[in-house]
């Protein structure tokens, strides 16, 4: 389980399936992997800032890697 608290206030979980976008409005949005571009355009929206580059970083690697075991 992978979760990131941004400096934005947003959430993102990833549980190796499953990416949980938590707003700072308390809006919340479950996405599976396998729904490649939905993943993708709501991980786009997310604000990180820049000394969070090494957390989007493993994030999005992550992701990456179960979007390729999957398919």
């Amino acid at each position: 389980m992978l979760e990131l608290r941004l400096r934005s206030g947003e959430i993102v979980a990833f549980d190796g399936r499953i990416v949980e976008l938590f707003a700072p409005s308390g809006v919340a949005e479950r996405l599976h992997i396998a729904h490649v571009a939905a993943t993708r355009a709501a991980l786009a929206r997310l604000h990180f800032a820049r000394e969070e580059a090494p957390a989007r970083a493993r994030l999005f690697a992550a992701i990456e890697q179960a979007q390729q075991a999957d398919g």
